[in-house]
């Protein structure tokens, strides 16, 4: 698949807004749930984990791929079928993606405001726009990217200034008041969301320019930032026993939003917000599945993203009549991900060691049987 190559930056704001709608919205119920009062202390916590693993596993296999695709630089380092099992694992998670962002989204527009619309018919509509974003091209989602984020971060900006009369910080306090196991079990949850940035590792390839580990650093601080916003938000507004019955922590506290006497009900602003995540996320989803998934040979290359935007809805559409069901799903999956995403990232990179070693021998013993040879003649 020939893309026109893109810069850092546009990779980095596609990856802003694809991981931190996850950071920002969907994590953070399930974080105030198992958390509670100290689910801020869990978001500081992650980053003794996550920012090691970007910037030693991640780093470090992106600057040996040398921009190559995944595929192909993997293959020259284990066998095929190896290779291919732990991509089609991370694709896996991949395709998980793209179902949770789908479900949770038509889910929220239901219960928010289109509560009279099939939410099949908001699945259907809002994919084929993914669809659309991803048969466009990874650059198309990129500078797509660049126009919607800066709104983004602009509005979350408003609504938490907007805020500050209604917030009460000593609900923050005492800390660890129910001791240390709630604080290690939202560790998890952050982990999960923030561990997502694996998806480097499959567009690296169509980046112009080299990562930098400051790059990584600002965007793990940048994604913990937006993860710690609506959470010590949800819980200095509404208190910590009503924060974690919220369903939608983040757009709860856009209702809160009134400047003077006339100026309130601006909780569409939090449409935008969602839209623009879920949109980048899942075209990014369906175009990596795409590039490197069973499909990728198909002559039009169209048909792939086709196929995959019609298995994803009907899953969604399924997911989204058994909503008690996926949100227990959910919580399985956000306590166990992170780690298998760590793992399977830190095998990769440690097989990139075994070949340079092994490269190095084999040089070695060249050159030594190169000097006998030269010693007998």
């Amino acid at each position: 698949m020939k893309i026109k190559p893109f810069g850092i930056l546009p990779a980095m704001f596609m990856l802003i807004l694809s991981v931190g709608l996850v950071n920002h919205v969907l994590v953070v119920p399930l974080l105030l749930d198992v958390a509670k009062r100290d689910a801020w202390i869990s978001v500081l916590a992650e980053l003794a984990i996550v920012l090691p693993w970007v910037l030693l596993p991640i780093y470090g296999t992106l600057k040996r791929m040398n921009g190559m695709a995944i595929d192909k630089w993997l293959a020259e380092y284990i066998p095929r079928w190896l290779a291919a099992f732990l991509i089609g694992m991370l694709l896996l998670v991949q395709l998980c993606t793209a179902l949770e962002t789908l479900i949770t989204t038509a889910s929220w527009t239901a219960t928010t405001y289109l509560p009279n619309t099939p939410s099949i018919v908001v699945c259907t509509v809002f994919l084929g726009l993914c669809m659309f974003a991803s048969i466009s091209g990874l650059r198309v989602i990129a500078y797509v990217s660049c126009i919607l984020l800066p709104i983004v971060v602009l509005l979350g900006d408003f609504v938490m200034s907007a805020n500050m009369p209604h917030k009460d910080y000593h609900y923050l306090l005492p800390m660890l008041e129910r001791g240390p196991m709630p604080v290690l079990h939202g560790v998890l949850f952050c982990v999960t969301s923030s561990c997502e940035l694996f998806g480097l590792l499959f567009i690296q390839h169509h980046v112009k320019g080299t990562f930098k580990r400051w790059h990584f650093i600002v965007l793990v601080l940048f994604l913990a930032l937006l993860t710690i916003g609506p959470v010590t938000g949800a819980i200095t507004q509404f208190g910590p026993e009503e924060a974690e019955d919220l369903r939608y922590p983040a757009f709860s506290q856009w209702r809160l939003v009134s400047i003077g006497k006339y100026f309130e009900h601006v909780d569409f602003f939090a449409i935008y917000q969602w839209m623009s995540g879920a949109l980048i996320r899942i075209s990014l989803s369906i175009h990596i599945l795409s590039e490197f998934g069973p499909m990728r040979r198909l002559r039009r290359k169209w048909l792939s993203s086709a196929v995959l935007g019609v298995l994803i809805l009907i899953a969604s559409g399924i997911g989204i009549n058994h909503m008690i069901f996926i949100k227990e799903l959910f919580m399985v999956y956000f306590q166990h991900v992170g780690v298998f995403v760590i793992a399977l990232t830190s095998i990769i990179w440690f097989v990139s060691f075994f070949k340079k070693g092994k490269r190095a021998k084999g040089n070695t013993r060249i050159a030594i049987n190169g000097s006998e040879e030269a010693e007998q003649t």
